[in-house]
């Protein structure tokens, strides 16, 4: 007798958590909650992906290689800035629809796309230009109007960099004087090596992928599955 009393108990409890259950169901299925949801999905991924990007803005400038060579440049804010320039502050949330309710985070940034591209595409010149210009120098890296525009005003010559090359560069008008045939007939004068130079000159660069331009796949859906779950509870303990 005692056992029938305890298995209807355990199945009346069992009925009532089920109904509770489709309760909560059918109030998450609701179009606002459905809403709610999305859209605190988009807001987990887009916080997530800002926190992201604001880390990597923090980590050490690169130093070596060209067009570094052991120069330590000012930040550029490329990752995460106030400028309104930075990739966290290209993020943008649409909403495919009021209907379908389908949510979409874009980042606005050919540089990141390039970054994270199978195989990125060599940049070049536009406009009918020769020449991209590569910062060679603090100031320069710093320096946000065109060349043309640098302050003191600048010169084409041919410069030696630190490991023995020559290429075209810009440089400070001071700096020029004529040489002869071997290097192109202008070289830049006065210390050797990337001192003197403002602007390397390139044809093209060509960019490598970072695979750690972007999280994961995976870290970028638990940014949206912890913001989800928050949601839930709210919607659920609401009356």
């Amino acid at each position: 007798m005692d056992s029938v009393q305890f298995a209807e108990l355990e199945l009346e409890e069992f009925e009532t958590a089920l109904k509770e259950a489709e309760k909560a169901v059918d109030k998450l299925f609701l179009p606002a909650s459905r809403k709610t949801l999305i859209e605190a999905a988009n807001a987990g991924l887009v916080n997530g992906l800002r926190r992201y990007f604001r880390q990597r803005e923090q980590l050490p400038s690169r130093k070596d290689g060209f067009p570094w060579f052991g120069q330590s440049y000012p930040k550029s804010y490329f990752w995460y800035g106030t400028r309104g320039t930075s990739v966290a502050e290209r993020i943008r949330i649409t909403l495919s629809s009021p209907t379908r309710l389908v949510g979409q985070v874009t980042i606005a940034s050919p540089a990141l796309a390039r970054m994270t591209a199978e195989n990125p595409q060599p940049i070049r010149p536009k406009g009918g230009r020769r020449y991209l210009a590569i910062p060679a120098s603090p100031l320069a890296a710093n320096w946000s109007g065109m060349p043309r525009d640098f302050p003191g005003g600048l010169r084409f010559a041919y410069s030696r960099t630190p490991d023995g090359n020559w290429l075209p560069s810009l440089v400070a008008a001071s700096n020029v004087k004529r040489a002869g045939k071997g290097v192109g007939g202008v070289v830049a004068g006065g210390k050797k090596g990337s001192g003197t130079v403002a602007y390397w000159l390139v044809h093209k660069v060509n960019p490598r992928r970072d695979r750690t331009a972007m999280p994961s796949i995976h870290e970028q859906k638990a940014f949206a599955r912890d913001a989800v779950a928050v949601a839930v509870k709210r919607i659920l303990s609401a009356p």
